[in-house]
């Protein structure tokens, strides 16, 4: 009976109530260590993600619309880009599995992610270009003649 009260004394957390907030600040810690490692698992530095992934930017010149996507570090023949419906549709998935050379130990990673972007009407989404340099992946879809000469200048007025 004495050694089981000894032992109970010992145990840390039977000295004091743990406090809820500690319990859901541990959660909230395991949580983002999660987060970080599933959307970015190639990445042992686990820098800032912003956005959960990769950055899109879309640009409007008179005579396309470039949309640019960071993809560090993926294999540029992997990327998948699609036009649907208006929507422009960025895929990647990659599968690693490698084996030590004596057998004794093996790995397998996982990659994979998607991103849609909404298109302005009147792109002739046949002459779509895709280009990747640097990991950006740069997409530029030629406005149609008729929305060329669509668009007008509109004076702001001050006053």
């Amino acid at each position: 009976m004495a050694l089981m009260t000894k032992l109970k004394e010992l145990i840390p957390w039977k000295r004091k109530p743990v406090e809820t907030h500690e319990v859901l600040s541990l959660r909230d810690d395991i949580n983002r260590l999660f987060d970080r490692f599933l959307m970015s698992p190639f990445d042992t530095s686990w820098p800032r993600l912003t956005g959960g992934g990769s950055e899109i930017e879309m640009e409007e010149t008179d005579e396309h619309v470039i949309i640019r996507v960071d993809v560090p570090g993926l294999d540029p023949k992997q990327l998948n880009v699609k036009i649907r419906n208006g929507l422009l549709h960025i895929s990647y998935e990659d599968e690693r599995e490698w084996r030590e050379k004596d057998g004794a130990g093996f790995g397998r990673r996982y990659a994979a992610f998607h991103r849609t972007v909404g298109l302005p009407d009147g792109l002739d989404t046949s002459k779509t270009e895709a280009t990747c340099k640097h990991g950006v992946l740069t997409v530029r879809i030629p406005w149609t003649p008729e929305a060329k000469n669509h668009a007008r200048t509109i004076v702001v007025s001050v006053d």
